[in-house]
């Protein structure tokens, strides 16, 4: 049976965004959503963090044929990247796929880089991406809090907006205004996890040491 093996992580993105593909077979926005938001959340990490020009913060996987999603590079960056960042939905719950995403970042440790940072953090910020009963979810993903963009006072409406319609809304209803505050909330969100943990590098050797959380929770 194959093992996973610990790899050096110099070269890893420092964030990996999970989605559902049959969100975006369809012909349409959907696709042009997703493009967008990761292209937005890129450019603010870049800018948080200084990388070098050319460099990519971060990893999403934009093949389209299913049986050839599990790549060196996809399971690589699973098992390396530094936050983990599942785009939640209806469709994600009912993803196999993306089940074991979750379960390739889940399975590694975490450790604090300071003094004084919490035992307890996850680095996984699920991201509200359309509507989803909490109800719906699997025990994995309930057990941790879902990103809310931090706001002043007079931006509450945008954190409603965001919790009831989710980032595919935001953009679906043209919302510019609350979209781009929360995607700038979470770029900051995901480099202060990064400066504050380090998640051991863990990179399967193929997509059989993978399980299907979510589909073994529903079936428990």
């Amino acid at each position: 049976m194959s093992e996973a093996v610990a790899v050096a992580d110099t070269q890893a993105p420092l964030f990996f965004v999970s989605y559902s593909r049959p969100s975006i077979r369809r012909a349409g926005n959907p696709q042009g959503y997703l493009s967008r938001f990761f292209d937005d959340l890129s450019t603010h990490v870049i800018e948080l963090v200084g990388l070098p020009t050319g460099v990519d913060p971060g990893f999403m996987d934009s093949s389209l044929g299913g049986g050839e999603r599990w790549t060196p590079e996809l399971l690589r960056a699973a098992g390396t990247c530094q936050v983990f960042i599942p785009l939640v939905s209806s469709a994600f719950i009912s993803s196999a796929w993306c089940a074991m995403e979750w379960h390739a970042f889940a399975r590694r440790r975490i450790e604090p880089r300071v003094a004084g940072s919490s035992a307890h953090e996850t680095a996984i910020v699920p991201v509200n991406w359309s509507p989803t009963a909490e109800s719906s979810l699997p025990p994995s993903i309930r057990a941790i809090q879902r990103f809310s963009p931090t706001a002043r006072p007079d931006d509450d409406s945008i954190v409603r907006q965001y919790e009831q319609e989710g980032v595919y809304g935001l953009l679906a209803m043209q919302q510019e205004q609350a979209y781009r505050a929360v995607v700038w909330r979470l770029a900051q969100r995901v480099v202060a996890i990064h400066r504050a943990y380090h998640v051991q590098p863990l990179v399967p050797a193929g997509v059989e040491e993978l399980r299907t959380l979510f589909t073994e929770e529903a079936a428990a």
